[in-house]
């Protein structure tokens, strides 16, 4: 009888343990963030701190263009792979802007990266967008366009990888 007692009370006290830490502890949102309880955490009042890799900031003028993360290989957060580009930009509502528009892309996150790549794709094709000190013109004609950010941080030999995250946007030059 003795057992059953000291484990209903030992059992008891690590589940009120478990309630505490995540509940109270500014770690919580980490513990819950992409599992099943992540939807009630934030119901309950719980912030879910969502870590990612560093995203370009992309800009015409004045106007912001959102981008979406794409594939990663970023130190403790590990790797993720998306699916392709256009499918990540369905319906997405394209940012307008200027005919031949210049298009800045920059990192708040220092330092900046080693190698930065734009890439145009329309269906299956890919076509490498020449970068000018992090600018590159918007297409001369109307139209919706897709483009694809990959960026690389390299050790300071230049051989290996420090890590990667490549990003998607969608443009509508009117």
């Amino acid at each position: 009888m003795y057992r059953k007692k000291a484990f209903i009370i030992l059992t008891t006290g690590l589940l009120i343990s478990l309630v505490v830490l995540v509940y109270v502890t500014p770690v919580a949102g980490n513990l819950v963030e992409n599992t099943r309880l992540e939807g009630y955490a934030r119901s309950v009042g719980i912030k879910i701190i969502k870590k990612s890799p560093p995203l370009p900031v992309v800009t015409s003028g004045q106007t912001q263009i959102p981008v979406i993360q794409s594939s990663y290989c970023w130190g403790k957060l590990g790797c993720a792979f998306y699916s392709t580009e256009s499918r990540m930009l369905k319906g997405i509502t394209p940012t307008a802007i200027t005919l031949e528009g210049d298009i800045k892309v920059s990192f708040a996150y220092k330092p900046a990266p080693n190698e930065l790549y734009i890439q145009q794709f329309i269906d299956d094709t890919t076509i490498q967008i020449p970068l000018n000190k992090g600018s590159f013109n918007a297409p001369k004609e109307q139209g919706t366009y897709y483009y694809w950010i990959s960026a690389v941080w390299k050790t300071d030999d230049g051989k290996f990888s420090k890590g990667d995250t490549s990003a998607v946007f969608v443009i509508e030059v009117q």
